[in-house]
């Protein structure tokens, strides 16, 4: 078990991530792709993804299998020559070509999915907002995960490793992911570098859902029958909405006014297809699980830009 211990500090300095990082979760599916994991939710995207593989991809999934990809090879991929390698397994595969193989099985396991992925996640982490909200930070981490305890001041996460981590006042960032799966977290301390800890947790999706995600129309399919159906700007707006943003940066996204913006996203709350929080001035619009239902376009991230570097030409071996 992980048992991270909390001061009023820490639990005053813990926050949620609003949107799950494309290397960590490229890397969580990996490993989930390694495993066989995610039961019958995953069965399709197991299914696609194994039959799309190259072989830059197969050698990252074969890689996975003697090493952790999370927080071995992303201990590579952020600090080249930090992560520590017990086996020797990883010094026989350098960096760009574990980049490489990263990019490669993005692309076709990751990228995909990722507006459907992300506005799942944006409306979890919505739902779980109103949660803290009514019953604070300590209620959230009650209700984590059936197999995570919270005890104040500790929180207990089951892991084959048996640890205790002291936040010492640096607080957790807590980061939803939808290829965590059926793992109840992952822990990725940061000691040393200043940064507080961060503790991926899995968002649940039931079966109804999964065939949401992993529908395998093109964007350009996608986007004529949503379009048809409410309208061109408000499809964009639907699409843009896989982020949360307030009114102010979705006219500017769409090429709209802000009245015009307005005017939309209150139909579209009125629909149920988003919500409104309101702070001030401010008002921030999020996708609702009705509207990513209905949301069927792709938006892949720029893993390039995440990664810091780009994808090798050339098909290169990872295998170990």
């Amino acid at each position: 078990m992980y048992h991270l211990r909390f001061t009023v500090e820490d639990l005053a300095r813990t926050r949620i991530a609003s949107t799950v990082d494309p290397v960590a979760e490229t890397l969580f599916a990996v490993e989930l792709l390694a495993r066989n994991g995610g039961g019958d939710e995953f069965a399709a995207w197991r299914e696609r993804t194994h039959a799309r593989l190259g072989q830059r991809g197969r050698s990252l999934v074969n890689l996975a299998r003697v090493v952790r990809p999370v927080p071995d090879l992303l201990a590579m991929v952020e600090h080249p020559g930090a992560c520590p390698d017990p086996t020797g397994k990883l010094a026989k595969a350098k960096r760009h070509n574990v980049l490489s193989a990263i990019h490669a099985f993005h692309k076709v396991a990751v990228a995909p999915y990722w507006a459907r992925l992300r506005a799942q996640v944006e409306a979890d982490t919505a739902a779980r907002g109103r949660v803290i909200l009514g019953g604070g930070i300590e209620r959230f981490l009650e209700i984590l995960h059936p197999t995570v305890q919270w005890s104040c001041p500790t929180l207990s996460i089951p892991s084959p490793r048996d640890q205790e981590v002291v936040l010492d006042g640096r607080g957790l960032v807590l980061v939803p992911s939808l290829f965590l799966a059926d793992r109840p977290g992952v822990l990725i301390d940061t000691a040393g570098d200043g940064r507080p800890p961060t503790l991926a947790f899995p968002v649940p999706i039931d079966r109804s859902a999964a065939g949401g995600l992993w529908g395998t129309a093109t964007a350009a399919e996608s986007a004529r029958p949503l379009g048809a159906l409410v309208g061109r700007t408000r499809a964009a707006i639907i699409r843009t909405l896989t982020e949360s943003c307030t009114t102010s940066e979705l006219a500017r996204r769409i090429n709209i006014s802000a009245a015009a913006a307005s005017q939309h996203t209150a139909v579209l709350r009125e629909a149920g297809l988003i919500t409104t929080h309101r702070r001030l001035n401010t008002a921030l619009h999020t996708l609702t699980p009705l509207g990513l239902a209905l949301l069927n376009g792709f938006d892949a991230p720029d893993l390039c830009e995440a990664l810091g570097s780009p994808p090798a030409d050339n098909p290169v071996a990872v295998g170990v």
